[in-house]
């Protein structure tokens, strides 16, 4: 008998069981039977020889082999076809519950790494015993699975084990089984106990009607998979680590998390365990994330990165299962500092104050229970890729104060490199108990309590635009601002930091800044001991009352910097010019009477408004700009734009072309070179190649748009987006 002999298995329910409940029985691992419980065995089908590579029948009906069957049951048929395709052959049984009428398949005394193509339908559950010694692989070949009283895929044994879907099919798995409460109940739709790797070309449904989807208590892997997971609890959990390498996956959790690992330990071989991992090692990876609670909650890391050319897409929202009645009854809880989400080291919450409206002064109500968007016990890097979080506790947020199983404590750090992230929140839209440093990427904030906070924030490159209804940006420590470009609109503090090293609170020294703050009792730059200019420039605007905060700079204001009175409409232009030329703008997004404003780069700028850009210059560029700009480089004011368009959307003109480009990313300066665009392409003589906001290189994709490069005088044509 060959290795690949096909057995087909017409699994038939006897008319003597009668209609009695569903119940799947495997020895040791599920429900125990009552004392009159028997089991029905169907025996193992006789096989027939293969006939020159034709493909088994899936139809009962087809086989012409004798199976010995009480003629009462072949009106009703459950059939599932079983199909050794390498390994171990006949290592299975099925036995049936006399009390349920569920089926047990399962896979047993395995002597070598074996895969098994299952294809039909099965009512009850699959055991996999493949001992610690060799790898198992079901292959789902349009099979649908479902259990009333056991979890449908149970693996108690294997080395690692591979669920995949054959390319072209659809399959699903179904546990309707009521929750499982008691702590060693197998709780998962799909559970394993080994290194568990989902994967193929085809299609695999989840279903978990109160318990989680699929669970590993070791690794768990996704990749190519078109997986779509619905659960009451959590989505995806793997004990060790989660990683997601490409496909299309969708996760509901309706009262768990997204996604969920739990060791922090390091393994045997020194790997630290408790990470998440979201990249495009195996082609572009799309996942979206509706959670009750946490949509990411790692136990140590959380890595996104769009790579090998590849793109991620990563959308997650949380809190989407909450009505409006279950808001107004809860309570806040475990927040860290203060009375309120996001309170911290920032005090009460922001708003309207002295009659001028701040952006969302309303914020929601607070919860018992976590329900942050991307969430880890050490650190959070994003390098790369597409990531939009709605969240109603913190869109990012980083720990520093949980105990890790080696008896150190988180870093609490957040670290934004690369990519396009948007965030909205009703609390911070970044925390970190640690750092939170962004080097890279366009980052743009539409709603939040506090916008960025940390012990120390640092933007040394990339776009980086917050909308909050307290303060912008918050820190105990050092807020330090040496490139890119910052754009704060603040119902509290524009930029506040409570760091008592005098001078050291907040560190201008590169970056392009502009700041809206519409609360009276609240300043643009909030810092008691004082802020230091050695670099960039910084347009603020906000309400008297607490401006004297703005005015203690490091050498003294009047060295660095011009400050005034104006009264701006909403929708007009504040600008300031120095000998005619058009330094910065700020495009309105409230109208403030009689407020403070104060730009730090020129101790002989001048203020003005506008009721349109026309007159800044001949185009309307969102780009830093000097009288020392060289010839090469993009010309034209920096024009801030506070409307409700994001970053994404800003219209961007090259100075010699006529046609407007939207631009991911403003201009930079890059080794003497004026650049645009977050994909740059440069060409040499192994060919294209693309930067990442000039973090790393690799191969360019080539569906994206090819940027325009600019290396001093000399031009490289780019190709119309």
């Amino acid at each position: 008998m060959s290795s690949s002999t096909t057995a087909l298995i017409a699994i038939l329910l006897a008319a003597a069981i009668g209609g009695g409940a569903i119940a799947c029985v495997a020895t040791g691992m599920f429900d125990t039977q009552t004392a009159d419980d028997s089991e029905t065995v169907v025996p193992d089908v006789p096989q027939q020889e293969d006939q020159e590579e034709e493909a088994p029948s899936s139809d009962p009906e087809e086989d012409t082999d004798p199976v010995t069957e009480p003629e009462e049951q072949s009106e009703s048929v459950s059939g599932l076809t079983i199909t050794c395709v390498s390994g171990t052959d006949g290592c299975y049984t099925i036995t049936q519950s006399s009390s349920t009428g569920e089926y047990t398949l399962t896979f047993a005394n395995v002597s070598e790494d074996t895969e098994y193509k299952l294809s039909g339908t099965l009512s009850g559950c699959i055991v996999i015993n493949a001992g610690d010694d060799y790898d198992f692989k079901l292959s789902l070949s349009g099979v649908s699975i479902t259990s009333s009283y056991s979890a449908p895929i149970v693996c108690t044994s294997a080395n690692n084990l591979t669920i995949s879907a054959a390319k072209g099919t659809v399959n699903t798995v179904t546990d309707n089984r009521s929750e499982q409460t008691d702590s060693d109940a197998i709780n998962a739709s799909i559970y394993c106990t080994c290194d568990l790797k989902v994967q193929g070309n085809g299609a695999l449904t989840v279903v978990s009607k109160n318990n989680n989807g699929i669970q590993s208590k070791d690794d768990l892997k996704v990749k190519n998979l078109t997986l779509s997971v619905t659960c009451v609890d959590n989505a995806l959990k793997g004990n060790d680590s989660v990683t997601i390498e490409s496909g299309n996956i969708s996760l509901t959790a309706t009262s768990g998390d997204g996604i969920v690992t739990t060791s922090t330990d390091v393994s045997s071989k020194g790997i630290q365990r408790g990470t998440v991992t979201i990249n495009s090692d195996e082609g572009d990876t799309v996942l979206v994330i509706n959670s009750y609670c946490d949509g990411i909650d790692a136990a140590y890391d959380v890595l996104i990165d769009d790579t090998e050319g590849n793109s991620v897409t990563v959308t997650i929202t949380t809190y989407a299962g909450a009505t409006a009645s279950e808001v107004g009854t809860i309570t806040d809880a475990g927040f860290g500092p203060g009375s309120a989400p996001g309170s911290g080291w920032g005090g009460n919450r922001g708003g309207p104050s002295f009659n001028q409206p701040g952006p969302d002064s309303n914020p929601s109500p607070s919860v018992s229970f976590s329900c942050k968007g991307i969430k880890a016990d050490n650190s959070v890097t994003i390098a790369g890729g597409t990531v939009t979080v709605a969240s109603y506790d913190d869109a990012v947020h980083a720990n520093g104060d949980v105990q890790l199983e080696s008896g150190s404590y988180g870093s609490g750090n957040v670290t934004i490199s690369g990519g396009t992230v948007t965030l909205s929140s009703s609390d911070d839209a970044i925390h970190g108990d640690g750092a939170v440093n962004i080097s890279g990427g366009n980052m743009s904030i539409s709603k939040s309590y506090e916008g960025i906070e940390g012990s120390s924030v640092t933007v040394s490159d990339g776009s980086v635009y917050i909308r909050s209804s307290d303060d912008g940006i918050n820190s105990s420590g050092t807020i330090t601002l040496s490139g890119g470009y910052v754009m704060v609109y603040a119902g509290g503090d524009g930029i506040d930091s409570n760091c008592s090293t005098r001078y050291k609170a907040i560190v201008f020294s590169g970056a392009v800044v502009g700041i809206v703050s519409t609360s009276g009792g609240n300043s643009a730059i909030d810092t008691d001991s004082g802020y230091t200019f050695s670099g960039g420039e910084v347009l603020v605007i906000c309400p008297q009352g607490m401006t004297n905060e703005c005015l203690n700079c490091s050498g003294g204001v009047n060295s660095v910097g011009t400050y005034s009175t104006v009264s701006a409409s909403s929708g007009s232009y504040l600008t300031v010019k120095s000998s005619s030329k058009s330094l910065m703008a700020i495009e309105m997004p409230v109208s403030l009477n009689n407020a403070f404003v104060l730009y730090l780069g020129s101790n002989s700028a001048s203020f003005s408004t506008a009721s349109s850009s026309s007159g800044l210059s001949e185009v309307a560029e969102r780009l830093y700009a000097r009288t020392t700009r060289p010839k090469q480089g993009p010309s034209g004011p920096f024009q801030l734009s506070f409307s409700d368009r994001m970053l994404t959307s800003l219209t961007c003109h090259h100075p010699n072309t006529r046609h407007p480009l939207l631009h991911p990313s403003p201009w930079r300066r890059e080794n003497g070179c004026w650049i645009s665009g977050v994909m740059q392409e440069v060409r040499d003589e192994q060919g294209a190649h693309a930067r990442d906001g000039g973090h790393r290189s690799k191969p360019f994709p080539a569906r994206h748009p090819r940027w325009e490069v600019r290396r001093g005088c000399e031009s490289v044509p780019r190709a119309e987006p």
